[in-house]
């Protein structure tokens, strides 16, 4: 079980995830503590360029631009998009005081998630589950455990496949909110 592909691959996952709140909290932390709680406007900008240029990567997968290897553009995407959901969650902070924040943050979070799900296990699950299967010789009379650790591994490569039908849509919808965010922010500050 420990060589499985939910532990070798997800627990990495949840860690790195859990790093990202826990970053959150402690910038957060420390800013309100050196009464520098009002940068958190400017690192909402500041996050929120560094997720738009993460989608450089799509623009290089879809073959829009057409110099840049690929994987560096994946891993490009990965970090300036856990760095950016950093900087708009201390942005955010605790300070909700309508429902569209409370709404974005939750979305922004499920799309972290959704995210990380893509860029550490789809492809390294596939290849790996692949490379069992090659390796061992799959057959249907073994008794030693590795049918049920394909099986598993199995059951993991296919419930993450799905990931970016649901990836897509919520990054379109957090754009969505966002560009409402930003209408809402010109519409009632007080620009004197």
């Amino acid at each position: 079980m420990l060589n499985s592909v939910l532990v070798s691959r997800a627990l990495p996952l949840a860690l790195s995830y859990l790093l990202l709140v826990v970053c959150t909290w402690s910038v957060d932390l420390v800013l309100h503590k050196a009464g520098l709680a009002w940068t958190g406007r400017y690192l909402g900008v500041a996050g929120a360029l560094l997720v738009a240029i993460s989608f450089s990567y799509s623009a290089r997968k879809h073959k829009l631009t057409g110099h840049g290897i690929l994987k560096h553009f994946l891993r490009f995407h990965s970090n300036a998009g856990w760095l950016g959901t950093l900087l708009i969650l201390v942005h955010s902070g605790i300070h909700f005081n309508a429902l569209l924040p409370w709404m974005a943050t939750g979305l922004l979070m499920v799309v972290s998630a959704s995210g990380h799900v893509g860029q550490y296990l789809v492809c390294r699950i596939r290849d790996e589950v692949k490379q069992k299967k090659k390796h061992y010789g799959i057959a249907g009379d073994r008794t030693d455990g590795l049918e049920q650790q394909y099986f598993w591994d199995s059951v993991t490569l296919g419930a993450f496949e799905k990931w970016r039908f649901i990836h897509m849509p919520l990054v379109t919808f957090l754009g969505v909110l966002t560009l409402v965010h930003l209408a809402t922010i010109t519409i009632f500050t007080n620009w004197r």
